[in-house]
């Protein structure tokens, strides 16, 4: 089962990426694909800064306004065959306390593998998706940041990193 990263997911919509071919290839041929609400997060976040590309469009199918992003959300999940899992649990932080579980997660994670926010997180939605039970054996980016600590992934998560390359 793959962890399926938004870099790749921008990367297929975007055809002026030039990894858009390799990331439709992959996301197409890949089965048992997850992602998380923080891929969900960002992807709305990109899709509202760009709606205006798909303003007339979605008019011309009757979608209202409010229902834009989550009417793109549910294309590229159905388009690409992407299954949402929620997050449940908490997880306690001595001498913090409580946190939402993912938050959790990468703050313990923080002193083992040293990414941006935004990459921890990703790891640590991986990381409570495993304890949930979902069988995640590896992680599909286009974000070399990965690859950079990719033993220290390895060895926390027990997943595999698959990066997506410039075409040459």
């Amino acid at each position: 089962m793959s962890y399926i990263d938004t870099s790749v997911i921008v990367a297929s919509l975007d055809p002026l990426d030039p990894r858009r071919e390799l990331a439709l290839g992959v996301l197409e041929k890949l089965r048992d694909k997850r992602v998380s609400e923080l891929v969900l997060a960002e992807l709305a976040s990109i899709v509202s800064r760009r709606i205006n590309v798909l303003h007339k469009t979605l008019r011309r199918i009757g979608v209202r306004d409010e229902l834009a992003v989550p009417v793109v959300l549910l294309y590229v999940l159905k388009r690409f065959g992407l299954q949402y899992r929620r997050i449940d649990g908490r997880g306690n932080i001595y001498p913090l306390g409580d946190f939402y579980l993912p938050l959790a997660i990468a703050i313990e994670l923080s002193s083992k593998v040293r990414l941006k926010t935004l990459d921890l997180l990703h790891l640590a939605y991986i990381a409570a998706l495993k304890e949930q039970g979902e069988e995640i054996h590896e992680l599909v980016t286009v974000d070399d940041d990965f690859k950079r600590e990719e033993e220290a992934i390895k060895r926390e998560l027990k997943i595999q990193i698959k990066t997506i390359g410039n075409p040459l």
